[in-house]
């Protein structure tokens, strides 16, 4: 028998899982590259930086949950799946984990735990460092996640195993500075450079992504690593939200340069504070065709905008040769039973714990890590989970709401083929799972139980590592392994407040594809408190004597031109316990008659071999190749794991294309001189080419001919700089058009690419009615704007208000009030002067950088000083005010970034200069009785002395100070030592000094 798994690329139209509306496809909204990238040198023989906790808050998950919209919603009750669970009446007895030990332990909660199995070795991290152990649990070695990234331990790390290269991957938050001091936003990746993370090394990446990526998850897929982020809240339908990096150029550890990243908003999306979607991460041994990714998130009919419980899909397919053709689409609405995913309203403090400390936060929000994708012969499966209130009306008791996806072949559409409820017994809650299902489609899920008698539990119980699972044949809807224990906790979280997690995982032991690693998060009554334990488990005790199946086409490879007589390679694995041979093997080339013939040796069980068909196939005829090979031993028992496919595509000789527009790109600025237009080219065909013509088209206007003298090989790809320079300059829209004019190209259709380069002032928007963040007043020179509306979060006010700044006073004092602020100094100020009119508000140019707003709704005084060589002229002049706990890593100094909380306002400023003006002694007041002197003095002393008087004449303290580079004298007088009252300050020792008045407080 032969099972077929072809591609489908047919229109479906379909309505009980589909859009009554148009799906909405938008292109990647950030093309880029790794920003830096460098070899890891192994780490055996190295003396390891140890790990070391982190002083001050580890890494939060943004404000802002998701709320629900009282009295909205359906069930407001008790889960309607979890009577299912509960009246099964075929559990089945489970065993204890065959191994278990810590592989990490902190101070601090949540420790971010996460690893992943291979080979040989299981790699693990924290917060703040990373355990490499093997099999038995040894531990090999372990330290500061700097070893492998050098300098940087921000955390959140991810850990994870690609099976179809055989490389570990470690990925992390960047803390890389920019030139104030300030994180640029981003994350880092490690690519092991061999199959050993001791003894081969790393590649190491960043990748920059304009605001902060929070609560990343990495994916597995056959065009790309998947990133998803909790970023930007609030305007996730126009913000990258998603990020593609290419596999297969870190994997081979390309310059970075070469390594491009593509970033997705979700079109569509309904979603209100904390979201955490998540991409499909392929496991097994095949991977799915390229493109047609998935990402998934669910939304909740309690929340405003959405009218029901649902599942929604999108759709990604990444174009690395040319990024701005890649989309995301509106692919799937999916229909499931209803649940609750809210507790409290959306808050992160959900569940007691027993004796005292706070409650413990259910990550809420979030579909848990990771979402594991896995090919069979005659159809796809996806596993995934959320926690959910399972029953609204009484205390907060969390439970899994878990679902098994099904898709019949590739380019079908994905329905719920089980979906149940789980919670842990004798009512405890269960949250934080982890699931994935192996090779014979029974299913594996680790979690977390904590429960209390106030809240309907049989005995109080500590937060505790169990797992559960089920056999592909049992009744659907239900877990059916009886709860096992992994680790019992014996005491409460103590460090962290509310946060638990983030993160636990569950990976395939790639040997047997079977075998079952979890790690989690429990607290010990001892030192590190909190705890990472790994449990190691199957499902299925039982054993499979007779199963083999193929688990690669290995030849011919992908990407070339074929000839009528190409010889079919596979390898086929052994996955029962017993040697096979004389084993009937077949292969299809879409979908014609089948190809049959016998590997004639010998595969020991959990072993592989290679066989090479005797009868070729052709080809030569058609462009694209879909290859089914499978193995029809008599006797298997497990028929899913008997196939693999692959697609092939078969080049024309002569085919070179355009790739990507490197420059210029909107984000350049806008333009005040013509530009260099810098492209890239690509050769799709099999033939070596040189001298290739290209051009380019600036607003339908002339074509600019010029030739790339350079060589390119097969799949190669090449950059160009035209010597003819593009007049861009100004604002408006700049239609593109680039192109190859290959002499006999025997496919034109990728032959041009045309773009519009849109140059306009960023206009960034945020909330400001929620908590009133921002600015509601604003004083500077002759300019006061006061009771400032709130709409989008972005004001321009540079047609009503021009600011006269005289750059020989130089220092001016900047009154403002916010609607919100707090204890912590989280709302924040920053402005900048755009003095080169380039419309890019440059580091030079930042003027008051991220500073505190003391209290709401009342004046409070900055310090803005005008360089003495400022150019004269009008400006634009930007102000931003926000929550820096919401925003851009504790940051408001990226003047383009979204944020969830705040505003943006920008002004017209006008710097003159008149040197015969009064150069006046100022005083500026600033908080705890700290004095701010200035005074222009035009004339040649550089150097004069400070005196402080007090109400009756006395002299109380005396300086000399020195003038500085723009002919001001500026000292800072610390009076926080003073007695409340009245004092005078004079500037010089004639008779024409300078005398102020002032009050301590």
């Amino acid at each position: 028998m032969l099972v077929k798994k072809t591609v489908i690329v047919t229109f479906l139209f379909f309505t009980s899982i589909g859009f009554s509306q148009k799906k909405k496809v938008m292109h990647a909204s950030r093309i880029t590259t790794a920003s830096y990238m460098k070899v890891i040198e192994p780490l055996t023989g190295k003396k390891l930086i140890p790990a070391k906790s982190k002083e001050g808050k580890i890494n939060p998950r943004k404000t802002g949950a998701n709320k629900i919209v009282p009295g909205k919603g359906f069930p407001r009750g008790k889960d309607p799946l979890l009577i299912q669970q509960k009246n099964n009446q075929n559990m089945r007895s489970g065993k204890a984990p065959s191994l278990t030990f810590e592989a990490n332990s902190s101070p601090n909660s949540p420790s971010d735990p996460t690893g992943a199995i291979g080979p040989n070795h299981y790699v693990s991290a924290k917060n703040f460092g990373f355990a490499i152990h093997d099999r038995s649990g040894t531990l090999l070695q372990s330290g500061s996640l700097e070893n492998i990234f050098p300098g940087e331990r921000l955390g959140d790390p991810i850990v994870f195993y690609d099976s179809f290269a055989d490389r570990f991957v470690i990925t992390q938050f960047d803390g890389n500075p920019n030139d104030s001091g300030d994180p640029q936003n981003g994350f880092l990746v490690a690519v092991c450079r061999g199959s050993d993370p001791v003894n081969d090394g790393w590649f190491m990446y960043r990748f920059f992504t304009g605001t902060f990526p929070d609560y990343t998850k990495f994916s597995v897929w056959s065009d790309g690593y998947y990133v998803t982020a909790n970023k930007d809240q609030g305007s996730i339908q126009d913000s990258e939200v998603v990020y593609v990096i290419e596999r297969e150029k870190m994997l081979r550890g390309e310059r970075e340069d070469n390594v491009k990243m593509v970033g997705f908003p979700l079109p569509g999306a309904r979603i209100g504070g904390f979201y955490s979607p998540a991409s499909f991460n392929a496991i097994g041994n095949t991977l799915p065709p390229e493109g047609d990714a998935k990402i998934i998130y669910f939304q909740d009919d309690g929340w405003e905008g959405v009218d029901q419980d649902i599942l929604k899909l999108w759709n990604i397919n990444v174009d690395w040769v040319s990024p701005i053709k890649s989309t995301i689409t509106e692919d799937q609405e999916i229909s499931v039973t209803p649940f609750d995913s809210t507790f409290d309203g959306g808050s992160f403090s959900n569940i007691p714990q027993p004796g005292g400390g706070s409650s413990i936060d259910v990550l809420q929000g979030a579909i848990m890590f990771a979402t594991n994708y896995r090919r069979f012969c005659d159809y796809n499966t996806v596993v995934l989970n959320f926690a959910v209130d399972i029953d609204a009306t009484s205390d907060n008791v969390a439970g899994i709401r878990w679902y098994e996806l099904r898709q019949d072949s590739d380019g079908q559409p994905w329905t719920v083929y089980q979906e149940g409820t789980y919670t842990s017994p004798n009512g405890k809650s269960a949250w934080c799972g982890s699931m994935a299902m192996d090779i014979y489609g029974n299913i594996g899920m680790g979690y977390t139980t904590m429960g209390t008698i106030d809240t309907g539990a049989d005995a109080d119980s500590f937060v505790s590592i169990k797992y559960t699972g089920r056999l592909a044949g049992d009744p659907l809807g239900t877990m059916t392994i009886t709860e096992q224990e992994i680790k019992a906790g014996t005491d409460i979280q103590r460090g962290g407040g509310n946060r638990y997690g983030d993160y636990a995982q569950l990976t395939v032991d790639p040997l047997d594809d079977q075998t079952f690693w979890h790690i989690a998060e429990y607290f010990e009554d001892s030192d590190d408190n909190s705890r990472n334990i790994v449990g190691v488990f199957k499902v299925d005790a039982g054993t499979t004597t007779t199963d083999v199946g193929i688990i690669s086409v290995d030849a011919p490879q992908n990407n070339s031109t074929y000839t009528n007589n190409e010889t079919i390679t596979v390898t086929i694995k052994n996955y029962g316990t017993t040697a096979q041979s004389n084993i009937p093997i077949s292969y299809t080339i879409n979908g014609a008659t089948a190809i049959t013939e016998t590997f004639t040796g010998t595969v020991a069980p959990l072993e592989t071999a290679s066989f090479s068909f005797a009868t070729s196939a052709n080809l030569s005829t058609e462009r694209t190749y879909t290859v089914t090979a499978e193995t029809n031993l008599a006797g298997d028992t497990v028929v899913g794991n008997d196939c693999s496919v692959t697609t092939l595509n078969n080049l024309f000789s002569r085919d070179i294309g355009i790739g990507n527009l490197v420059s210029p790109t909107t984000d350049n600025g806008i333009a005040t001189s013509p530009e260099s237009i810098t492209i890239t080219l690509f050769n799709h065909g099999s033939v070596t080419q040189s001298n290739i013509p290209v051009f380019y088209i600036l607003n339908n206007g002339s074509r600019i001919n010029e030739v790339f003298s350079g060589t390119l090989q097969s799949r190669e790809e090449a950059t160009y700089t035209f010597t003819s320079l593009a007049d861009m300059t100004g604002t408006g829209s700049f239609i593109l058009e680039i192109g190859t004019a290959l002499t006999a190209d025997e496919n034109t259709s990728n032959d041009s690419i045309t773009q519009t380069i849109d140059r306009e002032l960023c206009k960034p928007t945020a909330d400001c009615t929620r908590f009133g963040d921002g600015i509601v007043s604003f004083e500077l020179s002759n300019v006061i704007n006061s009771q400032i509306d709130c709409n989008t979060g972005y004001e321009d006010f540079t047609t009503n208000f021009t600011i006269n700044l005289n750059r020989s006073i130089g220092a001016y004092t900047l009154t403002l009030q916010t609607g919100f602020a707090d204890q912590e100094g989280s709302e924040r100020i920053s402005l900048w002067v755009d003095y080169n009119d380039n419309f890019v508000f440059e580091t030079s140019e930042l003027l008051i950088s991220n500073k505190t707003v003391e209290k709401a709704n009342q004046d409070q005084e900055f310090d803005l000083l005008v360089s003495k060589d400022a150019p004269l002229g009008k400006h634009l002049l930007r102000i931003r005010a926000g929550d820096t706990n919401t925003n851009n890593g504790d940051s408001l100094n990226d003047p383009c970034g979204s944020m969830e909380f705040g505003t943006t306002h920008d002004y017209t400023v006008d710097i003159g200069e008149n040197k015969n003006i009064d150069t006046q002694l100022l005083i500026i007041s600033e908080p705890n009785n700290q004095f701010l002197i200035t005074k222009t003095d035009l004339g040649s002393d550089s150097e004069t002395r400070i005196y402080v008087f007090n109400i009756l004449g006395q002299v109380i303290a005396t300086n000399l100070i020195q003038k500085d580079a723009n002919d001001r004298f500026i000292y800072t007088l610390d009076m926080s030592y003073a007695r409340s009252g009245v004092y005078f300050i004079r500037l010089g020792n004639s008779k024409k000094a300078d005398a102020v008045k002032f009050i301590v407080q």
